[in-house]
């Protein structure tokens, strides 16, 4: 059925950045051809090694965030992200600047992936958004789901009540997101194997199952849009659930880190302010305000940039919907707004 109604189209799409529109460029960068950017475990080692070829022994300065981190808005040849620019500013400080982002990241991850990274870098500082959209977000992407299996994360995680409540939920499956505690050698997986082996080799459509999925999940995720009326101006709520558990999890984060002695610098990321938001204006002023509280309590620096980028810094991007026209982009911006978010980070850290 997939097949039927989902052609493949690119073999090595990647599907969580579908939202981003063909507008977007997902621009995982290199610098001098070094990586100086990565996503998750599918090739963090690029960036782990990079590190050992060219700035092992200094100490790093660690920026975890979402797309808004790596993608460029009506990008053209020779552009770059703030990302870039900023490993480069702290090239003559002696400081080694890493950049991990993924769509949507949410601060969960951000705890899975800071609490891995303490033990195989010397992180000394941690630069965090903390972005609403991403609020609303929960769990832990397949990309990430390995990262359960190492000890010494696992005794970091422990620490804190998300933590557990993280392992409880993710650290039995493997990394398409099966439930391996249940599935043990068992008959199915068994069979599974054999199943997989014979048809790979006999049945083209077998081996692309991944992508007809993706394609069906994207059709599914336009006609959800265009039924219900939703776009990026669309007001989105808070989820409370949601939203506690990933506010523990900057809790957690910012624990983990004073017990380090990793100094860390939270802040509001730029956000679209030329047309109304697309938030409950009460709810995203309590956040604003929590966020605020949460940084002072723990004796952290925080910076607010929601009106750094200029409105014509912001662009459009494709529909989310099906049959409909161009959208107005609220997390991503053009290369500028790039430049003014390295600066302002790079100011903030100056100091």
């Amino acid at each position: 059925m997939l097949y039927k109604i989902s052609p493949i189209e690119q073999d090595a799409k990647r599907f969580e950045d579908f939202a981003l529109g063909t507008e977007n460029t997902n621009t995982l960068e290199k610098v001098s051809d070094l990586r100086v950017h990565c996503s998750d475990l599918s090739d963090l080692i690029e960036c782990l090694q990079t590190y050992e070829k060219t700035g092992s022994g200094q100490p790093v300065l660690l920026w975890l965030g979402n797309s808004q981190v790596h993608a460029i808005n009506q990008f053209k040849p020779g552009e770059e992200t703030a990302a870039t620019e900023l490993h480069r500013n702290f090239q003559v400080t002696s400081e080694y600047f890493l950049t991990l982002s993924q769509p949507n990241a949410s601060l969960q991850e951000h705890y899975l992936l800071f609490s891995y990274l303490l033990n195989r870098l010397p992180i000394k500082r941690l630069v965090l958004p903390v972005v609403f959209d991403d609020m609303r977000e929960d769990g832990i992407r397949t990309n990430l789901i390995d990262i359960f299996k190492d000890q010494k994360t696992a005794n970091y995680l422990k620490n804190s009540k998300i933590g557990r409540i993280l392992i409880a939920n993710h650290g039995d499956q493997d990394a398409a997101g099966n439930d391996m505690a249940a599935l043990q050698d068992t008959l199915q997986v068994r069979s599974e194997k054999v199943l997989n082996s014979a048809l790979k080799e006999t049945w083209s459509v077998w081996v692309e199952r991944p992508t007809l999925r993706g394609n069906f999940l994207t059709w599914l995720y336009q006609f959800r849009n265009w039924a219900l009326g939703i776009n990026p101006s669309s007001t989105r709520k808070m989820i409370p659930g949601r939203f506690a558990k990933n506010r523990d999890a900057l809790l957690a984060i910012l624990k983990l880190a004073a017990q380090r002695q990793v100094k860390v610098l939270v802040y509001i990321p730029p956000l679209r302010n030329d047309v109304k938001v697309p938030y409950d204006i009460h709810e995203y002023a309590s956040f604003k305000s929590e966020m605020t509280s949460i940084a002072q309590e723990n004796q952290v620096r925080f910076v607010d940039l929601e009106n750094l980028v200029p409105a014509k810094l912001w662009g459009t991007k494709g529909s989310t919907s099906i049959g409909g026209g161009q959208e107005l982009d609220f997390m991503h911006f053009q290369a500028g707004g790039h430049r003014f978010l390295a600066k302002a980070l790079f100011d903030e850290l100056k100091k």
